[in-house]
């Protein structure tokens, strides 16, 4: 659904046209496509459907992405950051993995690694227009 960068502009404004995990698949997209300010907007916009559906889970692992996605947009490593990123993949069982299908991981997998997986590259991911 959310796999057409023309779509992506319009999801903040209509975020009731998809559900928290489709923003958030979206956002994972652009975020592997080095699209970083448009993977934080669908970030934000699926944390507020999270919320408003009360599913916890699904925002902290949200929140995780967003950092790292933040971490990665910056020009210099910010070491607080990166070990606030450590410190939450710990606390969570599971986590969608930083490549494309972006499927469920244990998110231990992705510890000191994260960093260094840039995901699949865009001219490998489905694009819808």
């Amino acid at each position: 659904m959310l796999d057409s960068r023309l779509l992506w502009p319009f999801a903040p404004h209509l975020p009731s046209a998809f559900s928290g995990s489709a923003l958030h698949r979206g956002a994972l997209l652009a975020m592997s496509r080095g699209d970083l300010s448009t993977a934080d907007r669908l970030f934000e916009t699926a944390a507020a459907h999270y919320r408003r559906e009360v599913m916890v889970e699904a925002l902290a692992r949200l929140r995780v992405h967003q950092l790292i996605a933040r971490v990665r947009a910056g020009a210099t490593p910010d070491e607080e950051r990166t070990l606030e990123i450590e410190r939450r993949l710990c606390l969570l069982d599971q986590i969608e993995s930083l490549e494309f299908p972006f499927a469920r991981v244990d998110a231990r997998t992705l510890l000191g690694r994260w960093g260094s997986v840039s995901g699949a590259r865009a001219e490998d991911l489905p694009i819808a227009a």
